[in-house]
């Protein structure tokens, strides 16, 4: 499976991708990697722009990034792709804490890999190996919560869901702080929606390719 093309990145570089508004920060391919339309397309049957489950309607900060446990079990959130950096890449899960500076934070897992457009090709190598230690499983009970990456290899504050969390803690990604492209999930053969799963890409560097960690998370409802 092949997933660049000149068509593919004309489109992304000019900012005509369907069903881009004015205000959504373009997505730009990196150098010779698999870039975020292709995935969307080949990997889900997901459109990058008309399926989008939280563009940017108004403002950056004001866009929405909370989930809530759908049912019974615990929420699953698992890192299905690695194509950031190298250096030790962390997951994990926040609530709300007393402002906009200091959700309380709870890491899951981590890995020390980077997958390669081949892997992508052959299915190869996917999804990357965890640490010992790391789990994907966590109950947040019936509250509202979000979720984070971050990389050891960026002396910042990490990437949440919520861009309002970005701009008060990350001094370096503040100017544009929307870094999670969240999708409904779906099954590529049938094109059907898998019910309460959800697809993030997630940009933890400036470039905005929005494939650096690729998850997927389960027995959730995205809510504003």
């Amino acid at each position: 499976m092949r997933f660049l093309s000149t068509i593919t990145v004309i489109a992304l570089i000019t900012g005509q991708a369907s069903g881009q508004s004015s205000s959504q920060p373009k997505v730009t391919p990196g150098a010779a990697e698999p870039d975020w339309v292709a995935i969307l397309d080949g990997f889900f049957g997901l459109s990058m722009f008309g399926d989008l489950a939280n563009p940017v309607k108004t403002t950056l900060v004001a866009v929405p990034g909370k989930f809530q446990k759908a049912g019974p079990g615990p929420v699953i959130y698992t890192p299905i792709f690695a194509l950031g950096l190298e250096t030790t890449n962390r997951g994990g899960w926040y609530t709300p804490g007393n402002d906009d500076t200091s959700p309380n934070t709870k890491p899951l897992w981590s890995y020390t890999f980077k997958n390669t457009g081949n892997d992508l090709e052959t299915g190869k190598r996917l999804p990357p190996p965890l640490a010992e230690g790391s789990t994907t499983r966590f109950d947040p009970g019936t509250s509202a919560f979000g979720v984070w990456v971050a990389n050891d290899g960026l002396k910042d504050g990490g990437v949440f869901s919520e861009p309002k969390l970005v701009k008060a803690i990350n001094s370096r990604l503040a100017k544009q702080p929307y870094k999670a492209m969240i999708y409904p999930n779906k099954e590529k053969a049938t094109g059907k929606l898998v019910p309460n799963s959800y697809l993030i890409g997630w940009e933890y560097s400036t470039n905005d390719d929005f494939q650096d960690v690729v998850c997927r998370i389960d027995n959730v409802i995205l809510v504003d």
